[in-house]
């Protein structure tokens, strides 16, 4: 019982933790089944493409009802007809004030795979989905999102009769389904990603796994603005922690990207998307309490060890083990601590 009397206090880790991962969990596996299916395709193109309906399912399921998603196009008064029209993977826009300009069917795909037309003041969100992250595909997402920026160009005066850019409150992000073990030192990838920071309302992004780490660590891709030009950290690997170059956009101020591991990251990316659609966000703040916790919450240690020095966590983990082989405990490794 806390001290003004209330018979509840926050917990943490709170309830249902592991629960909300499932979601996560079900990406993953529908994603791992299409790359068994194609493995023996010389094109594969399939795990990226379930990868995009899975996240836009999740994301459907997730989200509050106002909120529809799905993928196509973002249409605006102020683009020619003889301009190429541009498809996004995954679109968040307002349902219950949006028209649907039309469809395009597709007899194959989910209600949320459908390509729509959307009306561009009704647009609050888009995704870019790769399936892995590297360098490659950190310049493929950036690439893509900076087709925005015809919409991003400026915003409508208020109570105008004909809108022709995105809302205020329109943000961005990329979506990368794993982090292969071949690429934990690309990081280069965070140098190429780190461009799209100069879009208006970019908001970093999530790896939803690395192949060397526990079951429930994600990635989270978060945007830094800093006052000083920084070196970026390739001292170790893009699945311990890392740091993208700094980017200048005026007299001491510079963008960034950092990006760290922690099972606690799947859950804040998710709710960070509700308050950002709300208007409630704020970077150093957590979005919400519901679904935060960790494995090592859930052991009485608020501590992640991964970030501290890696020779140091070597010492500790070494001594510890040590120590417990001493009082009797076997089958004690460094590596089991």
């Amino acid at each position: 019982m806390n001290t003004n009397g209330s018979p509840l206090h926050a917990q943490m880790p709170t309830q249902g933790w592991k629960q909300f991962l499932a979601a996560r969990t079900r990406m993953l596996a529908a994603y791992d089944l299409a790359k068994d299916l194609e493995n023996n395709k010389l094109v594969k193109t399939r795990h990226g493409r379930v990868a995009e309906a899975e996240f836009r399912k999740w994301l459907s399921e997730f989200l509050p009802k106002r909120y529809a998603v799905a993928s196509g196009y973002i249409i605006s008064p102020g683009i020619s007809s003889k301009e190429h029209m541009v498809h996004y993977d995954v679109i968040i826009y307002d349902q219950l004030e949006s028209p649907v300009l039309w469809v395009e069917e597709n007899p194959d795909a989910s209600l949320q795979g459908k390509s729509l037309a959307i009306p561009v003041e009704y647009v609050h969100a888009v995704f870019e989905v790769k399936s892995s992250f590297n360098s490659q595909s950190a310049k493929d997402a950036v690439e893509q999102l900076s087709k925005l920026k015809p919409l991003l160009a400026r915003l409508d005066p208020q109570h105008s009769r004909g809108e022709l850019y995105l809302p205020a409150n329109f943000f961005c992000a990329t979506v990368f389904f794993e982090l292969r073990k071949e690429h934990e030192k690309d990081f280069a990838a965070m140098d190429k990603l780190v461009e799209a920071t100069m879009l208006r309302g970019f908001h970093g992004g999530i790896i939803l796994r690395a192949d060397t780490l526990d079951k429930y660590y994600s990635g989270k891709i978060k945007f830094r603005n800093e006052d000083v030009d920084t070196s970026a950290n390739t001292r170790s690997s893009l699945s311990f922690w890392a740091t993208s170059k700094c980017l200048k956009y005026k007299d001491d101020a510079y963008f960034s990207l950092l990006l760290t591991f922690w099972e606690q990251h799947f859950s804040e990316f998710a709710f960070d998307i509700i308050s950002l659609l709300k208007g409630t966000y704020h970077p150093n703040v957590l979005s919400s309490l519901y679904c935060m916790g960790s494995t090592a919450l859930e052991n009485g240690s608020c501590v992640e060890t991964r970030y501290e020095d890696p020779e140091a966590v070597n010492r500790y983990q070494e001594e510890t083990a040590a120590n417990l082989k001493a009082q009797g405990f076997i089958g004690i490794e460094p590596s089991d601590i």
